[in-house]
C-alpha cells in the first residue's frame, strides 16, 4: 500500500516539541523528524534525517545536549544495521570524532580530520565499498566518490564553512551526510538507480542542500534546522545539476532562489515510484522537489518558528 503522511505536533513544558513528516512510495520510506525535551528543548534536541528502501537505509542525524546546547553531534549512518558510520562532536573546549565502516566488503576506507582548512578526498570504484568521513574545524571540505554498485557513504562534519559532497554511480547505493554548523554546503548525486538512498541533515544559518537521483525506486530525505536554507531534490528529471568526480571534480546542483519549475516534462527520465521528503524549521526557507513519471511520492514541510 501507498501512503503519503505529514504531522505535525506541539507538546510543552517538560515534553518540547516535534515535527515530524514521512513519505512512503511502495517499500520505501523517506522520513524526517525533530524533537526536543525538557524545558522546552533548551536541554536536549534531536533532529532526523532516513532513508529507507528494501530494507537498508542512509540516516543522517544531529544532536544537541546539555543546557543551552553544551555539547553538539553530527552523525551520518548508512547501510543494514550501520555498515558505515561517521560521527563528529563540537564542544569548544574538547573536540572529539570517530569514523567507522563494516567488515566483509571490497574495500573499505576511513578519514579524520581535526582543525581548520582541511579537505578530504575517497575515491573508491567497484562493489561492496564503505566509505566514513569527520571533519571537525572550520572551512572543511569533504568529498566521497563511488563508481559501482552496493557502496556506502557517510560524512559528518561539525564547524563553520563546511562543504560535503556525495557522488555514486550505478544501482543500490547509500549515502547520508551531517553537519551541524553556519553556511554548510551538501551536494549529493546518485546516478543509475533503482534502489539508492540518500539522507541529509543540516543545522545552522545559511545552509543549502542539492540531490539529484536518476532511475527508478530511490529515496530521498533532506533536514535542515536554521535561518536562510535552501533545499532541492530532483529525482528523475532537471534542473539542472552536473557533478562528475573521480576525480574530475565539479559538482553544481540547481534550483532555488525564488525556486521555478517549469516546461513540459522538464527533462523528464522517466523515473517511477521515487519517494521524497524535505523538511525545513526557521526562517527564510526555500525548498524545491521535482520528480518525472509515475507511482511517485513527495512531501514538503516548512515551519518558521
Amino acid at each position: 500500500m501507498k501512503r503519503i503522511l505529514l504531522t505535525t505536533t506541539a507538546v510543552f513544558a517538560f515534553a518540547g516539541m516535534a515535527h515530524a513528516q514521512q513519505a512512503d512510495a511502495t517499500a520505501q520510506a523517506a522520513d524526517a523528524s525533530v524533537t526536543s525535551s525538557a524545558f522546552f528543548g533548551l536541554l536536549t534536541e534531536t533532529d532526523n534525517a532516513a532513508a529507507t528502501v528494501s530494507g537498508e537505509s542512509a540516516v543522517a542525524n544531529i544532536e544537541t545536549t546539555g543546557f543551552l546546547g553544551g555539547i553538539t553531534r553530527s552523525r551520518a549512518e548508512v547501510g543494514n544495521s550501520v555498515v558505515a558510520s561517521a560521527e563528529g562532536n563540537g564542544n569548544n573546549a574538547s573536540d572529539t570524532g570517530s569514523a567507522t565502516t563494516g567488515a566483509n566488503v571490497a574495500n573499505a576506507g576511513v578519514q579524520f580530520q581535526v582543525g581548520n582548512y582541511n579537505s578530504s578526498i575517497n575515491m573508491q570504484v567497484g562493489t561492496y565499498q564503505e566509505s566514513a568521513m569527520v571533519q571537525i574545524g572550520n572551512t572543511n571540505a569533504g568529498l566521497i566518490s563511488q563508481d559501482g554498485s552496493a557502496n556506502e557513504a557517510a560524512i559528518s562534519q561539525v564547524g563553520d564553512d563546511n562543504t560535503s559532497a556525495l557522488v555514486q554511480e550505478d544501482q543500490d547505493n547509500a549515502a547520508a551526510a551531517a553537519a551541524y554548523g553556519n553556511d554548510n554546503t551538501a551536494i549529493g548525486l546518485q546516478q543509475s538507480g533503482p534502489q539508492n538512498i540518500l539522507a541529509m541533515a543540516q543545522q545552522g544559518n545559511s545552509n543549502s542542500a542539492s540531490i539529484f537521483q536518476d532511475g527508478d525506486t530511490n529515496t530521498a530525505v533532506s533536514l535542515q534546522i536554521g535561518d536562510d536554507n535552501a533545499s532541492f531534490i530532483s529525482q528523475g528529471g532537471g534542473t539542472s545539476f552536473v557533478a562528475e568526480a573521480i576525480n574530475g571534480d565539479l559538482f553544481n546542483g540547481g534550483l532555488p532562489t525564488g525556486a521555478a519549475i517549469s516546461g513540459s516534462g522538464v527533462g523528464s527520465l522517466g523515473a517511477i515510484s521515487n519517494s521524497a521528503a524535505s523538511l525545513q524549521l526557521g526562517n527564510g526557507n526555500a525548498s524545491a522537489i521535482l520528480q518525472t513519471g509515475t507511482a511517485n511520492e513527495a512531501i514538503n514541510y516548512q515551519n518558521s518558528l
